[in-house]
């Protein structure tokens, strides 16, 4: 292959993603593991890397778990201030700064995902894994103007009412188990390509399938309006009740965890998904790597719950005036809850409905610098609620021994461009122990007298570790699959997988 005239491709795709993600908004999770291809785990992401081990296990419970939650909008230390002087040990909520830091919409994000069973074998020309696995994941949006209403809805500075717009904040919560089976093959030399399909399992969820909630104040005379349409979706064993109208009026979750089996894992709540992806070797020392995981879908018709909400009301006259004159945010909050709910018709029905997974889209290209150190770069865009948030990481990867390999990652994600990442694998044939995350927090805080700590600054904290079975390295060290594995001259290690 024509060295010279495979790295100008490179350089194209390079300088591609780096004006695609930095004309985009920031996340990103997995992006140190994505270049990882010594930790079996990465075929996760891209079913077309196969593990330098003929076989791998994966402990239930000990082999993957993933932590991650993260917050676009803004980071402890942007909402929470220590005091001084007299006030020292003490924290305030600074409000004002929060609202300089939200954008106009914002995200909160929790995953958990956890390997229940799991392994990886050759058979021949081909690479086979099976995994069972639980996923949790919270996403939730909420808009600048939530700040807003701190004041009563009244500008006190420029004495004049405020117009604010809640319209797509809502919830979307969902709990799963999957059964996936993947296979790779290199197909041709220098290409391998690799297909996983999942059966999806649905436990819980909660999903706001549409959110408007609009509050406009006019101040002659002072009035305010507010107007909304709302809709959820929910399944999840629990009791309604019904004013005498029809209208759902309470739920009771007290027998809601009575049969956990039967609600919660064999139920009808069932989908699938689909993952893919490419390992391209460009020359014996650049990779280029592309995949998508959970293109798929969830259908739920167990312990279906349709809530919908609609109405206009106007709150006018003399119970505003005093929020003018003297507003205080929690009785005003606390009218206005009470007069909406006694405003706005509440509806159940029990009709089964569909959600979309987080499709996840990848792409990776890796550059051996030096022998046992390589620099990668890769993306990631993650959709979903019809909306693209994409990342970019620059990476550094060395091994200096086949039992040990460290990465050093630097990420552009949820609005901030000073996350620091890192990942380190220990073991070879035998059993291998991997540390990961994309974000290392380096201060720590917590309120006087609380046992929890708090990442001062971050706006994600993450973490992925688990413990390997990892058997037959020595016997793939001297395979030609590909022109990186040519140049492998480590014992039960092959570089070009990284």
């Amino acid at each position: 292959m024509n060295k010279q005239s495979s790295e100008r491709p490179a350089v194209f795709i390079f300088l591609g993603m780096v004006l695609v993600l930095l004309s985009g908004r920031i996340s990103a999770q997995d992006n140190t593991l994505y270049l990882l291809h010594i930790i079996p785990q990465a075929n996760q992401l891209n079913p077309a890397v196969i593990s330098p081990c003929k076989t791998y296990f994966e402990l239930p419970l000990l082999s993957s778990v993933k932590l991650n939650l993260r917050n676009t909008g803004f980071g402890f230390h942007d909402a929470v201030h220590p005091g001084t002087g007299s006030q020292a040990g003490n924290y305030y909520l600074d409000l004002s700064n929060l609202d300089k830091k939200l954008k106009r919409m914002n995200y909160l994000r929790s995953d958990i995902d956890i390997n229940l069973l799991g392994f990886g074998l050759t058979v021949r020309e081909w690479f086979f894994t099976f995994g069972i696995a639980n996923h949790t994941e919270i996403r939730a949006a909420y808009p600048d103007d939530i700040l807003s209403i701190r004041d009563g809805n009244w500008d006190i500075d420029n004495q004049e009412a405020n117009r604010i717009s809640f319209n797509n904040m809502g919830v979307d919560a969902t709990n799963w188990h999957s059964i996936g089976f993947s296979a790779a093959k290199e197909i041709m030399e220098g290409l391998k390509l690799g297909l996983r399909l999942k059966y999806i399992q649905g436990a819980a969820n909660l999903n706001t399938r549409s959110s408007k909630l609009e509050l406009n104040t006019t101040t002659s005379p002072i009035t305010l309006e507010a107007a909304m349409n709302y809709s959820l979706n929910a399944s999840f064993p629990v009791e309604l009740g019904y004013a005498g109208n029809g209208l759902v009026n309470s739920l009771n979750f007290d027998n809601s965890f009575n049969n956990i089996v039967g609600d919660f894992i064999f139920n009808r709540n069932r989908g699938m998904s689909v993952d893919a992806g490419a390992v391209y070797y460009l020359d014996e020392v650049t990779q280029i790597a592309i995949s998508f995981t959970d293109l798929g879908f969830i259908r739920w018709k167990k312990n279906v719950n349709n809530f919908n909400a609609s109405g206009q009301y106007s709150f006018s006259g003399i119970d505003l005036d005093q929020y003018q004159m003297d507003p205080d945010p929690d009785n005003f909050l606390q009218a206005l809850e009470d007069s909406l709910m006694q405003s706005f018709n509440a509806g159940g029905t029990a009709k089964s409905y569909m959600t979309l997974l987080s499709l996840k889209i990848f792409g990776g290209i890796t550059r051996e610098i030096i022998p046992d150190l390589k620099a990668g770069l890769m993306t990631k865009a993650e959709i979903y609620d019809m909306r693209i948030r994409p990342s970019l990481t620059l990476s550094l990867t060395y091994s200096p021994v086949p039992a040990l390999s460290g990465s050093l990652s630097y990420t552009l994600m949820n609005n901030k461009i000073d996350q620091i990442g890192t990942a380190l694998a220990v073991g070879s044939s035998g059993a291998q122990f991997y540390l990961i995350t994309d974000n290392i927090p380096v201060r720590f805080t917590r309120y006087e007298g609380s046992i929890w700590m708090w990442p001062y600054n971050a706006r994600m904290v993450s973490l992925r570790f688990g413990l390997n079975l990892i058997f037959g390295c020595r016997e793939r060290q001297g395979q030609q699959e590909s022109p990186g594995r040519q140049r492998s001259g480590k014992e039960g290690i092959c570089p070009a997988y990284w």
